[in-house]
């Protein structure tokens, strides 16, 4: 049972160090521009 603790223990903290690079890598300065250029993709009329 110990092993197992320690394997969801570090699943645990794995997963949250991955969220924390997704959110750091998302919030960018340098990416500001293009993710408002994909924001505007739906808007945009292709007709």
């Amino acid at each position: 049972m110990a092993i197992l603790q320690w394997i969801q223990h570090r699943s645990v903290v794995a997963m949250m160090a991955v969220f924390v690079l997704i959110v750091a890598a998302t919030f960018w300065p340098g990416r500001k521009s293009r993710f408002q250029r994909d924001a505007r993709i739906p808007l945009n009329d292709d007709r």
